[in-house]
């Protein structure tokens, strides 16, 4: 008999901050019998939480049963194969971990650990062809601390609220430093999300280091003592704490998991003018767009879903006012993307990135539609790759009476550096909404996935990436300063999904599409894609038959195989089959609409 054991393992950094035990290896271990395994595995695990030594792991080696690894969230499965001797008794349940979560690149990566939680007895429960269980543990933050601090890992977990009611805030930027005797040691900065949540992580030689390190260290403490600075988007400072706060007992020493309450007051709400980056489509870039995966949340006015990535043309809304809100200069903005495969390039969004036009305003012109005579009248307003119009817009050279014809647009290219210049007659005080049309197919190409022939599993699979894409507005001249927030992440796949379909019977020598089917029908299918919605089989005809359910599904890569069916006693007709396929994919506005392959044969 075979035993699954499927958990999920997270830490503490404080109760109200966990995080998962991602891709560490669970090793579980054969216990013996006797009076002390019962004890074992009732106890609580805050009893029996060690850290061991290089010459324990060794020792108890002989009675490893299985190791696995945990996915990104924690979770893992372990199959327990009857031929190991295991007959379902206690388990004890030990952590190797290479490093822990959130923990920067470092010169010190720290050293392996392993330690052991607990020891378990399963309740196994008989499912199929196997017994399985389920366990899942979450480790107390006095305990993953301490595995922690080995690494020279340190994290805070903070969260801010308006100091009057307690209303989260989001899209707030939070800085953390230390106060230090010789200088202060910046440790992180981090943006709230929609719950007013953030988390900093830094390492031990951030505050413990000086600019003499490594010859001279002057940090003679164990831990940093904190303070923090708030600030709005566009650098508005909205809390300021004095170094000396570093200093107060709440905050000096902190240990290696730092979990803090931060208010400002908001009753004068900063300028409404400043500028800022909103919206990809109609997905806010902080609510509905994940920092940590760069896809949706969920569906945003009947678009979208939970995990879609983003293909084509998007719209990058915002706001940017025609003059600075404190200096008065005539303003400008950009877009800018950061390829992960380049880390620290940040690269212009213009030229081919922007093919589409996006109208980003209007303005009023003296215009003559009719013959009458030139009054005021509406100009579009786009921004594009290439085609800039002259300003102001050049008049008709024709006789006196002549309609002048439709209103041309008024174009704006960016320039190199893809600097869009606001019109400064536009209306409204500047362009509000969309401000950019990106083609992403210019920051993360695309084309037509390579397959293996239908029936066959994918060989070159393809992946997107995710991209940061930063938004920063500045004076065009003059004194000023510069506004900036950022999408730490947007997920881009433009690969068009492999589809392939093809029935076997037409691939014997001799065979075509034209050769009629008599007993045997084999559908050969291959349907893959990063992010698939749905795919599913089915045929139809007019032959009245209901054919059994065939293959389909939903989530990432699809699915492929030979599905075989007895058509022997199907009347003669003729017959389609049909894979239909839909990729999870939006541009923000618009979603992938579902695409079906045919093949049809006859009976």
């Amino acid at each position: 008999m075979k035993y699954v054991l499927r958990g999920k393992l997270c830490g503490y950094i404080c109760a109200q901050c966990p995080e998962p035990l991602a891709n560490v290896t669970v090793r579980l271990y054969r216990t013996r019998g006797g009076r002390d395994v019962a004890v074992a595995a009732t106890a609580e695990p805050k009893s029996t939480f060690a850290i061991l030594s290089d010459a324990e792991v060794k020792r108890k080696a002989g009675s490893l049963l299985i190791e696995v690894r945990t996915d990104a969230n924690g979770a893992f499965s372990a199959e327990i194969d009857e031929k190991t001797g295991y007959n379902g008794g206690p388990l004890q349940v030990d952590v190797y971990a290479k490093t822990v979560p959130g923990k920067p690149s470092t010169r010190f990566p720290g050293k392996p650990v392993q330690f052991s939680i607990t020891t378990i007895q399963p309740k196994w429960r008989q499912r199929d062809e196997a017994l399985v269980a389920v366990w899942e543990h979450c480790i107390q933050a006095r305990f993953w601390c301490i595995i922690r601090r080995r690494f020279g890992a340190w994290v805070i977990c903070g969260r801010v609220t308006s100091c009057e009611n307690k209303t989260p805030l989001a899209g707030v930027k939070v800085f953390a430093f230390d106060r230090d005797w010789l200088q202060d040691d910046p440790l992180g900065d981090a943006l709230t999300d929609a719950d007013g949540k953030f988390r900093i992580d830094y390492a031990s030689e951030d505050f413990a280091t000086t600019p003499f390190s490594p010859l001279i260290n002057l940090e003679l403490v164990s831990g940093p003592d904190i303070y923090f600075r708030l600030e709005a988007g566009g650098g508005t400072v909205l809390l300021d704490e004095p170094p000396a706060r570093g200093r107060d007992p709440d905050r000096e020493n902190v240990g290696p998991c730092f979990c803090t309450e931060l208010c400002v007051d908001v009753a004068e709400p900063p300028p409404f003018f400043n500028p800022r980056f909103t919206h990809v489509g109609d997905f806010h870039v902080i609510t509905d767009i994940s920092s940590a995966t760069g896809r949706t949340n969920a569906a945003v006015l009947g678009h979208g879903g939970p995990d879609y990535g983003f293909f084509g043309a998007t719209k990058l809304k915002g706001f940017c006012p025609k003059t600075h809100p404190v200096s008065g200069q005539p303003m400008r903005y950009r877009f800018l993307y950061e390829h992960p495969n380049n880390p620290g390039i940040e690269v212009p969004i213009t030229g081919v990135a922007l093919v589409a036009p996006v109208l980003v305003g209007s303005r009023l012109i003296l215009w003559d539609l009719d013959g009458s005579g030139p009054s005021r009248t509406f100009q579009s307003i786009y921004v594009q790759g290439s085609g800039a119009t002259p300003d102001p817009t050049p008049v008709p050279a024709v006789p006196p009476g002549t309609p002048w014809g439709p209103v041309p647009a008024h174009v704006i290219v960016p320039d190199g550096n893809g600097w869009v210049a606001v019109d400064q007659n536009a209306l409204d005080g500047g362009f509000y909404g969309p401000l950019l049309r990106f083609n992403t197919n210019g920051a993360v190409p695309g084309g037509v996935a390579p397959g293996s022939g239908a029936g066959n599993p994918v060989g070159d699979p393809k992946n997107g990436a995710a991209i940061r894409v930063k938004y920063e507005a500045a004076p065009a001249m003059g004194p000023g300063s510069t506004f900036s927030n950022d999408l730490p992440k947007l997920h881009v796949n433009n690969w068009i999904e492999v589809h392939q379909l093809g029935l076997q019977q037409f691939l014997a020598p001799g065979a075509s599409g034209c050769t009629p089917l008599s007993t045997a029908l084999d559908i050969l299918y291959t349907t893959d894609h990063e992010l698939m919605a749905k795919w599913n089989l089915w045929i139809t005809s007019s032959s009245g038959v209901t054919p059994p359910p065939l293959p389909g599904g939903t989530g990432p890569r699809g699915g492929h195989g030979t599905e075989h069916l007895d058509i022997s006693s199907w009347p003669s007709c003729s017959y389609t089959v049909h894979l239909t396929k839909r990729r999870a994919l939006t541009n923000g506005e618009i979603d992938d609409d579902a695409d079906t392959i045919r093949v049809t044969f006859c009976k």
